[in-house]
């Protein structure tokens, strides 16, 4: 099972000091939430909810305690003191989520007992692997590819973890192997989702944000026009992504060539392919292909296979004595995960379904007066409020669901064209990269193990006002020039 708790003897000096500050201020913000009046605008369901959401953070940021426990603790404190009810509560450890974290462990399991994600990871150093950063770099790259062809995230996260892990592996005498580790899962899923805001098909949500556009005004936004305005942020952003990456965790070189040299001789000493590398090969290629033709499975079979629905197939296929490669035994699958997602789930989805993330969002823009600002702080104000607002919704839909319309009001209050603040938003439904819980495809590259939820927290922040920064600058320059804000 992959470790995704440290002790506190490996703990930094400060991170020691969070351990310990971390239970006494989560009580004292439960408590204050549970004492409190209930605030006007929301229920007693919402600010028990918002209570025990704080109460939970807290905690998971500090690692006072292991993140299951933290999520079996806040699951049953949404049930006990009247939060959400407890069949909802209970009920999120039957998501899609987590049947296709364990899905993807299989599957990735799978691969590796084949030796299929070894071969590939060696080629991907042989090829690319000059140095560390240079895998690096491709992998983002790759990403950003694989975005075009396979239309969700977290499938494209399930394509990559072996990869990741068996490169992690690969160099893990190398003395930075600790914050290379550190990069490949934290920067693989900052690049999963830059790589999504830029292709409009590579995600749901942001299809569905074009269609409320539309609705709300008219302006039809084609795939390519998205693709125009888009793209040259998110490019850039992975660039800011990785300059961050280095210097919050930086890989040292010394005995790198070595080492690559070494991969590039391991990997030509492989031979041909196995018998259990063609097998779970086809198996992996069959998941691909279905996950990436999912538009047209109706008119294939018939019915349609949804993303979930495809990965219990892979996974059931490489447990299958004869076709696949792997025994039940041999699949390495973080339970402990599954309740981190199941508790993480459970305080999120809360805040939505009592009316606190609405409540929220809506009171953020009137108590800042919003409406009677200039266009170009009101632009600003606007797009740092898009970017970080996944820490209220952790759904990508629910976001697009609230903001649009919400925004449409906005423009129409202020008078200003729509199309100015309602694009450049629906570019930002992606950044969903702070905290493991905000994303399938965070929940997936966290299972690695590889980095604690105050790692992504702090290089997320970090990297998003990079592009707030680039945001910013594109209003008096490429939106501008392309007619979105000009």
């Amino acid at each position: 099972m992959l470790n995704t708790t440290r002790t506190l003897e490996n703990k930094t000096p400060t991170e020691r000091y969070l351990y310990f500050l971390g239970m006494p201020v989560a009580l004292i913000i439960f408590a204050i939430f549970f004492y409190m009046p209930v605030p006007a605008g929301i229920t007693y369901e919402g600010k028990i909810s918002l209570g025990v959401f704080l109460f939970a953070l807290t905690l998971w940021v500090c690692e006072s305690l292991p993140n299951y426990v933290t999520s079996l603790i806040a699951i049953a404190m949404l049930s006990v003191f009247g939060g959400w009810a407890e069949s909802k509560a209970l009920g999120t450890l039957g998501y899609d989520v987590i049947w296709l974290m364990i899905s993807a462990f299989i599957i990735t399991s799978g691969m590796e007992k084949s030796g299929l994600a070894r071969r590939i990871a060696l080629l991907i150093i042989s090829r690319f692997g000059k140095t560390a950063k240079s895998i690096l770099a491709s992998l983002m790259a790759a990403n950003f590819a694989i975005a075009f062809i396979v239309p969700s995230t977290t499938a494209r996260a399930a394509m990559l973890l072996p990869i990741v892990l068996l490169v992690a592996k690969t160099f893990k005498d190398s003395p930075s192997s600790k914050n290379l580790s550190k990069l490949l899962a934290i920067q693989g899923l900052q690049a999963n989702n830059f790589s999504t805001s830029a292709i409009l098909t590579a995600t749901a949500p942001q299809i569905m944000a074009v269609g409320l556009i539309a609705e709300f005004t008219d302006i039809n936004v084609s795939w390519g026009e998205w693709f125009i305005a888009s793209a040259p942020i998110a490019i850039l952003t992975l660039i800011a992504s990785f300059i961050i990456g280095q210097m919050l965790f930086p890989v040292k070189t010394e005995g790198e060539t070595s080492q690559v040299t070494a991969f590039k001789t391991e990997y030509q000493s492989l031979g041909k392919l196995s018998g259990e590398e063609l097998k779970a090969g086809a198996i992996f290629l069959f998941t691909i292909i279905l996950w990436s033709t999912d538009k047209w499975h109706g008119a294939l079979f018939g019915f349609e296979f949804s993303l979930v629905m495809v990965a219990l197939l892979a996974a059931t296929l490489f447990l299958t004595p004869y076709v696949g490669t792997l025994k039940w035994e041999d699949a390495n699958i973080p339970w402990n995960l599954m309740i981190f997602a199941a508790g993480a789930y459970a305080v999120g989805v809360s805040l939505s379904d009592t009316g606190v993330a609405t409540w929220a969002i809506q009171g953020l823009f009137s108590s800042i007066g919003i409406d009677s600002m200039d266009m170009v702080t009101l632009y600003a104000t606007v797009m740092a409020i898009s970017i970080f607002s996944h820490f209220v919704f952790t759904s990508k839909t629910v976001r697009v669901i609230i903001l649009i319309p919400t925004l449409v009001g906005l423009a129409n209050s202020a008078g200003v064209p729509p199309l100015m603040l309602l694009l450049p938003a629906a570019f930002t439904i992606s950044d969903t990269i702070t905290l493991p819980p905000h994303s399938k495809a965070n929940l997936v590259y966290y299972s690695s193990g590889f980095f604690t939820v105050s790692d992504q927290l702090i290089y997320g922040l970090l990297t998003l006002i990079a592009k707030w920064g680039l945001m910013f600058l594109a209003y008096f320059t490429w939106f501008n020039y392309l007619g979105i804000t000009g």
